[in-house]
């Protein structure tokens, strides 16, 4: 059964359909300029489809809308890819039923989803996508990229390695070359629960616009991943975020916006909004910056106006000012280095 399903979704999502698509999409295609230092960060909507090219036509309009803009770089949120969980066969009636167990989980906090039938269908239907859909997500950002002459960074994706799943984004260059891939460090519950396997490094990469550090949502929540970044050398750090649960200020605080207050960072956030096979995401895309840099002192550049809906997010970015507001800082590079050791020595 295994075997056919995976037969049936990779002959589904064929990468020879991604060129075939594209090379008409792009005969008529108008190419903007660009300003070197203008970001855009999408919040998408999760909107099922029933063939790759909806997809493929999603992505493109998307990446169009933001250069219209010149924005150089266009960044994902995570979990890019549900969308193409709408060609599952009887899809519609494993999302009734995925749907009607979260609804009494709800009901009864007493049930626990780590053990649960459904957690198991979710890393089965995971591992049956992760090798089409990355091979899907990276031909097709590539060529966008390539085609627009922008810096994209894919959103989040599911790569399979010797058995094992990892949530990972992955940055490519203007000439359809990948930069850097980077692994989710800090796992959900509910990755946790379906087994997905933990990325053990951040990295950062030199990119016209700044050195640029890549972790993902979860990642956020723990000052030390900026703490890291920031001691490579990181100015920009881009968060794609999924967070599965009602949106609210206070909670949404806990992550990157004291990050950035922090670390003297800017800070990219990209949100996946919507809901799929019982989940349901909710997230404002944005940008912010240590808040001497925000015209209204509170850290936020720009912030999407609602928390579930397609919006694309904008701003300039201006490096040069950051690290300069950060060498005044106050309370910047104050530490305490015994303690510190001691304490990663007993965190971690």
């Amino acid at each position: 059964m295994k075997r056919l399903f995976s037969v049936y979704i990779r002959k589904r999502l064929h990468t020879k359909k991604i060129d075939q698509h594209y090379q008409h999409t792009f005969l008529d295609n108008e190419f903007f300029d660009k300003e070197r230092n203008r970001v855009a960060i999408i919040q998408k909507t999760i909107s099922p489809v029933k063939r790759l090219e909806e997809f493929l036509d999603s992505i493109y309009n998307t990446v169009n809308e933001a250069v219209k803009t010149k924005a150089m770089y266009v960044i994902f949120p995570e979990y890019i890819f549900f969308d193409l969980f709408g060609i599952i066969p009887f899809y519609r009636l494993l999302s009734k039923f995925l749907n009607k167990e979260n609804e009494q989980t709800d009901e009864n906090p007493s049930i626990h989803h780590s053990t649960s039938s459904e957690n198991r269908l979710l890393r089965f239907i995971f591992d049956l996508f992760a090798e089409p859909t990355e091979k899907v997500i990276l031909q097709m950002m590539k060529r966008l990229a390539k085609q627009f002459s922008i810096y994209i960074f894919t959103g989040s994706y599911l790569h399979k390695e010797n058995g094992r799943l990892f949530n990972v984004g992955t940055l490519i260059d203007p000439n359809g070359n990948i930069v850097h891939t980077q692994r989710k460090v800090h796992l959900t519950d509910f990755e946790v629960a379906i087994g997905l396997s933990r990325g053990e490094e951040f990295n950062v990469v030199d990119l016209p616009i700044g050195k640029t550090a890549t972790p993902i949502c979860m990642d956020a929540t723990y000052f030390e991943t900026f703490q890291i970044v920031r001691r490579q050398g990181a100015n920009i750090v881009m968060i794609p975020i999924a967070n599965n649960e009602k949106y609210n200020k206070w909670k949404a605080l806990r992550g990157i916006w004291p990050r950035v207050q922090e670390s003297y960072v800017y800070g990219l956030k990209p949100a996946l909004t919507g809901s799929i096979a019982g989940l349901k995401f909710t997230g404002k895309a944005g940008v912010f910056a240590p808040i001497e840099m925000t015209e209204n002192n509170d850290g936020v550049v720009a912030i999407s106006e609602n928390s579930i809906g397609d919006e694309i997010v904008y701003a300039n970015l201006n490096v040069e000012q950051l690290e300069i507001i950060r060498n005044v800082a106050q309370y910047q590079n104050d530490t305490n280095v015994l303690f510190e050791k001691d304490y990663v020595k007993k965190t971690y």
